[in-house]
């Protein structure tokens, strides 16, 4: 076990969670250099910027084992509610940051496809996987990132060769699990889709409820000329779970990224989107939603630089709050001398359904160009007493009208997602999460007044 505190020193065994220390040259020297910047950065505090209004000490001072000394076991029946429905997709599962073959379903490919765990990518196509691997995502940029590249040993890989299209999704599916005592896994996704690719890829962050687990990820996506992915992003850890993680992306001219995440689980998460459009064309549409109650706490922290002409951001980040949770959104575009043409757009709305509830939403806008078009906003609201009156005269009771009022306004973010029964299976979730704990004590604390 190792407690997790804010100083480098007692965490050689969170370096060591994922026990592999073996592979090439190369991997072993990034490996090395993770070591390194962990060590000169440590573990991010409240007095650093970018950290400022997490409250870290909910993660800091809790012990860990590495994953893989919890031995989980979990079979196919365990996963069958939460597989995506109607879709038929090639699947990648992890437990606990490492692949897992029993658990892990890939069909036919097209020749050149890879979708496989991490560990085995960098047997059976190293030079693939280097080409890639630690390229876009850096671990010098803050102490969970560097951990994760000293621990840098499994998880999974999409590659994908100039003008091939996928015809089916990739469901990457993670599972945390510390049944005995908490844990730590570190994975690290790499997606590559080469010029004129095309990919829809499923993450999908889990844990179950009353197990205390703490998953560091690094996701590192390069995106060739014309290349285009659809990334879904789903993150439902269990109540006392922790999940903090690093995207990092390289967009090339004429490419697009088109990301919609779900953040709903978790006692404390955090998502770092890094996303620089490098050529002439490139676009990102980054949509996302948060709900979260009780004790919560999620921040997204996004950082999109436009570094070429003629390239676009949509961005609109929703997000609900209610009990005692805390939701902090900050997105910054930056756009670079010579980036004519920019066209960005930002918002952040945001619903407070209870009182206690806190909402902290920073749009920035950084421009060293001429000739662009960027725009930003931000709103936090609370739910409109005057739409629940008119919900009540219909005969709604105030629970029923407070859970229409707020899945009416998540409904934008989760109608975006692709494939219906998917789409129908995830707005369920969204539902009973918001039911169960986003409006619980605002619908108690009104029965009892």
């Amino acid at each position: 076990m190792a407690v997790l505190d804010a100083t480098p020193d007692k965490l050689d065994l969170l370096i060591a969670a994922q026990g592999a220390k073996t592979g090439p040259d190369w991997l072993e020297a990034l490996r090395a250099a993770g070591r390194d910047g962990f060590r000169a950065l440590g573990l991010p505090t409240p007095r650093q910027e970018d950290w400022r209004n997490l409250r870290l000490n909910a993660l800091y001072g809790q012990s860990f084992a590495a994953a893989d000394a919890a031995a989980p076991r979990l079979t196919w029946a365990h996963l069958q509610p939460i597989l995506p429905k109607g879709l038929d997709c090639d699947r990648i599962a992890m437990v606990n940051g490492v692949f897992s073959d029993d658990l892990s379903a890939v069909g036919e490919l097209p020749d050149g496809v890879v979708v496989a765990g991490l560990s085995q990518a960098l047997a059976t196509a190293p030079d693939r996987v280097h080409a890639v691997l630690g390229q876009v995502a850096r671990g010098d940029r803050d102490g969970f990132a560097a951990l994760n590249q000293a621990a840098l040993a499994d998880g999974a890989a999409v590659l994908v060769p100039r003008g091939v299209e996928l015809a089916r999704p990739v469901h990457l599916l993670h599972h945390a699990l510390a049944p005995r005592m908490p844990v730590v896994a570190q994975p690290r996704i790499v997606i590559d889709l080469a010029d004129n690719a095309r990919a829809t890829v499923i993450e999908h962050w889990r844990g179950l409820a009353g197990e205390t687990a703490f998953v560091n990820a690094t996701v590192e996506i390069r995106l060739g000329r014309g290349a285009k992915l659809t990334l879904i992003r789903l993150q439902t850890s269990g109540e006392k779970g922790f999940h903090i993680d690093r995207l990092a992306s390289s967009v090339a001219g004429d490419a697009e990224l088109d990301m919609i995440q779900i953040d709903l689980g978790g006692r404390l998460s955090r998502h770092t989107l890094d996303v620089a459009l490098e050529g002439r064309g490139a676009a990102a549409t980054l949509d996302g939603l948060f709900a979260i109650g009780a004790e919560q706490q999620t921040d997204t922290r996004s950082n999109v630089e436009h570094r070429a002409r003629d390239c676009r951001l949509s961005q609109t980040w929703k997000g609900v709050a209610g009990g005692r949770a805390r939701g902090i959104f900050n997105g910054r575009v930056h756009v670079l001398p010579g980036a004519i043409g920019t066209d960005a757009e930002m918002s952040s709305r945001n619903l407070l359904a209870s009182r206690e509830a806190e909402i902290l939403p920073k749009p920035e806008l950084e421009i060293h160009a001429d000739e662009v078009k960027c725009a930003h906003g931000a709103t936090v609201g609370a739910i409109s007493e005057q739409e629940l009156f008119y919900l009540r005269s219909r005969g709604l009771d105030a629970a029923e009208g407070r859970r229409i009022l707020t899945r009416a306004f998540a409904e934008e973010i989760v109608d975006r997602l692709p494939f219906e029964a998917f789409r129908e299976q995830v707005s369920g979730w969204v539902d009973r999460h918001m039911a169960q704990t986003v409006l619980t004590e605002t619908v108690a604390k009104e029965a009892t007044a």
